[in-house]
Order: C-alpha cells, then sequence, then structure tokens
C-alpha cells in the first residue's frame, strides 16, 4: 500500500486531462484517484483485487459523490 495526496492528484488531473474525460487506475486502493475525478469533474475507472481496500474505496467515493447532491 502506498499513500496518495488527494491535493497532489487532483492537480495532476487538471493538469493533464479535459472536463469529462476517463481516467484509469489500475490500482485504485482506497480510491484517491477517484475522489480527485469526483472533485475535478472527471470520470473514473478503477480496478483493486483487494476486496477490503474495494470496499474501502466504494465507501470513501460514494461518499463524496453523496456530497454533490
Amino acid at each position: 500500500p502506498c499513500q496518495k495526496n488527494l491535493k497532489l492528484l487532483e492537480s495532476l488531473v487538471l493538469r493533464h486531462t479535459n472536463t469529462g474525460d476517463t481516467i484509469l487506475d489500475p490500482f485504485m486502493g482506497s480510491g484517491s484517484t477517484g475522489v480527485a475525478c469526483i472533485n475535478t469533474k472527471r470520470n473514473f475507472i478503477g480496478i483493486e483485487k483487494d476486496d477490503r481496500y474495494f470496499e474501502i474505496a466504494k465507501k470513501r467515493i460514494e461518499e463524496q459523490v453523496l456530497t454533490l447532491f
């Protein structure tokens, strides 16, 4: 496991993609890239083989989506 700084990810996403683009994170972990995509209006596809981390990411991303409404 490695930590991914959310503000850094958001900065990278903004710098290298356009609104509405789709970003793939094949090592999703706890979903930081997915949260960064939601915050910057990008689509997200995440892949995680560890069920424990997948559930963490799923909950985290769902909670972030709910903050938009």
